[in-house]
C-alpha cells in the first residue's frame, strides 16, 4: 500500500510541475521535478530519465529567459 501512495504522490509532482512548465514558471516547476526525482530514487534506486528530461527543460528555459 505504501509504495501505491508514493505512486499517487509521484503523479502528482509531476503533473504539477509539467502545469507549471507551461505557465512558463520553470523555477517552480524544477522544484516539483526535484521532489519527484527524489521520490522515484528512493523507491527505484535511480530517477526515471523522463524525469531527469522534464528538468532539464525547464533549467534550459530558465538559461535562455537569463
Amino acid at each position: 500500500m505504501p509504495e501505491e501512495n508514493n505512486l499517487e504522490r509521484l503523479e502528482e509532482l509531476v503533473n504539477k510541475g509539467i502545469s507549471l512548465q507551461r505557465e512558463a514558471k520553470h523555477k517552480e516547476a524544477i522544484v516539483y521535478f526535484d521532489k519527484a526525482i527524489s521520490l522515484d530514487e528512493n523507491m527505484n534506486g535511480e530517477a526515471d530519465s523522463n524525469l531527469l528530461l522534464l528538468k532539464d527543460n525547464s533549467l534550459k528555459k530558465l538559461d535562455k529567459s537569463e
